[in-house]
């Protein structure tokens, strides 16, 4: 037995309340300790010495190193202390806090015990119950449709289709959305994400001027009432992109530091070093390199109640959560606060924390709900496109992104292949629709909230920002074809509550990347051909792409009962 890959922590993904009265359990042995027995003793803490149950955690999961065993545990009470027992290859021992043990005194197990001291009802993640079916669309308000035609153009130099450059407004606004809902209804989407649409000096409005008005050139706060309205009467959620990380430089607050320094009210807002900010010196924290975005600080508690206000008034007109930018840069703290406040304001609003790696730390239902899934397009990138990981490698690298969360938040994760940040995968992946259609397979297939960027279903193409942001082709939007019929087959599906709420597995099977999703003795399982050769598998299925002859082609996928 491989004893230093074992591993066990309390109160984290390995171990989580599911409900008062279900209890989650993981372990971890190296990948060559498949075979090993586990069994965990269980019972109340108080009485776990004279009486205690037993169970045989099943194997669940293999990553590239490890192997995981995985049981939903029964709770007599609230209280719950628990060992584990290991057998494998002649060699058995126990673990508990005191480490791996060849024996275990029983009688002594207080003192060493893992435990859960008491479930709280708040220790119990609670999912916005409309996530487990969402299907996210993330809409660049300036590039996706203009509505208000009556408006003021003067702002706009980009002609409509024109490549975009980093100065580049095109017209779009929130009208534009509100006239092309059914459109968005009829592809399947019952959830939208706006980038930001408050007062800002930039067509991406990633620097806030003022928070509590919509910038004039996406519309107005009854046009965003109005979308809102609209929208809930489609079955399709609104989300919101709050920037609290950064404001820009000529916000109302910043520009009065300028002025009066130190003697501001809003000096600590922010973090200068010096009596007064100055731009041209830079002497203040700013997002990334960028000056004219000053980095707010909300451990200030003025400034942490004033961006909470405003995330609690558009939850009053009816938005359904926010996606937080830059969210990583922000203090645990806030966040905790901010939770609690949205929270009581609107219990079913939803909070996506922008995390690039593993957000892990973020994550343990006292922040956010889910967070954008950054690690999970890597992966996929990296099997479909890059060919760096093997078929065997990308299952394993599937399971090792699944146990990095608790499961009970897993759900709400946003699965993206793309976004307003990235290249758009197609271009990624050269321009061959069948690596994007197989990638949106297994993004369909994977626990979390899968989110296109708009025109994944024409599809479109960009390279970088600000390429990635270009003007949605509405004069191809309407018209059909395969990849579109493909992808809402897919969405379809993903409303099935096999998907919304099934068990999750992926593993190598004859040369085959297999998912499968299990829900109450059903399943469904999908294929991907993410090798450069075809191979043999029988036709029986829901859904094929690039099946022949019996056999399932390069990129192709196939979806199996």
């Amino acid at each position: 037995m491989k004893k230093e890959a074992i591993l066990h922590v309390s109160e984290s993904p390995m171990a989580e309340p599911l409900s008062p009265s279900s209890f989650f359990l993981r372990l971890r042995l190296a990948r060559e300790d498949e075979n090993a027995k586990v069994v965990i003793h269980y019972g109340e803490k108080y009485s776990f010495q004279e009486k205690r149950d037993q169970v045989e955690m099943p194997l669940v999961r293999k990553s590239r190193e490890f192997s995981y065993f995985e049981s939903a545990i029964p709770l007599q009470s609230r209280r719950l202390a628990y060992i584990f027992e290991i057998s494998a290859r002649d060699e058995h021992y126990y673990l508990s806090e005191r480490g791996l043990t060849a024996s275990y005194d029983f009688a002594k197990a207080y003192e060493d015990f893992f435990q859960f001291s008491y479930v709280h009802e708040e220790d119990v993640f609670h999912l916005p119950d409309w996530a487990s079916k969402a299907v996210f669309y993330q809409i660049f308000p300036d590039r996706f449709a203009m509505g208000k035609k009556e408006k003021d153009t003067g702002y706009i130099n980009l002609k409509w289709g024109d490549q975009p450059t980093n100065k580049s407004f095109a017209g779009g606004d929130i009208k534009g959305i509100a006239d092309h809902l059914d459109y968005l209804a009829d592809l399947g989407i019952n959830a939208l994400y706006l980038t930001p649409i408050f007062r800002s000096n930039s067509y991406h409005k990633y620097d806030t001027i003022d928070y509590m008005r919509i910038d004039p050139e996406l519309g107005t706060e009854e046009d965003l009432s109005a979308l809102i309205t609209k929208a809930h009467s489609k079955g399709i959620r609104i989300v919101l992109d709050a920037v609290f990380n950064h404001i820009s430089s000529d916000s109302p607050f910043f520009q009065d530091v300028i002025e009066k320094g130190r003697s501001s009210p809003y000096y600590h807002w922010f973090f200068v070093r010096g009596d007064r900010p100055d731009i041209a010196k830079g002497n203040y924290e700013y997002f990334s390199v960028c000056p004219y975005m000053p980095k707010l600080n909300p451990e200030n508690s003025e400034c942490a109640a004033y961006l909470i206000e405003v995330a609690k008034h558009y939850l009053r007109l009816g938005i359904d959560g926010w996606r937080l930018d830059v969210a990583d840069e922000v203090p645990h703290s806030f966040w905790q606060r901010f939770r609690a406040a949205i929270k009581a304001e609107s219990p079913s609003s939803i909070i996506i924390g922008e995390h690039w790696h593993n957000a892990h730390s973020f994550l343990s239902g006292n922040e956010f709900d889910g967070a954008m899934n950054y690690p999970l397009t890597y992966a996929i990138a990296d099997y479909l496109i890059k060919g760096k990981l093997t078929t065997e490698e990308a299952a394993g690298r599937l399971e090792e992104l699944y146990v990095r969360y608790r499961p009970s938040m897993l759900p709400a994760m946003l699965n993206l292949l793309d976004s307003h940040d990235t290249h758009r995968f197609l271009t990624l992946a050269n321009g061959r629709i069948d690596i994007l259609e197989a990638a949106l397979a297994i993004l369909f297939f994977y626990p979390g909230m899968p989110c296109l960027y708009y025109g994944t279903e024409i599809p479109m193409e960009g390279g970088y920002d600000p390429d990635c942001r270009r003007c949605f082709p509405w004069d191809r939007a309407n018209q059909e074809n395969a990849h579109k019929k493909l992808l809402n087959s897919l969405i379809l599906l993903r409303n099935s509550d096999i998907l919304a709420h099934g068990s999750f597995r992926a593993e190598e099977e004859k040369g085959l990347l297999k998912i499968t999703r299990s829900h109450n003795g059903k399943s469904l399982v999908l294929y991907v051909n993410g090798s450069r050769k075809a191979h043999p598998i029988s036709s029986e299925s829901l859904i094929a792409s690039r099946y022949e002859g019996g056999y399932l082609q390069p990129f192709g996928f196939l979806i199996r009962r």
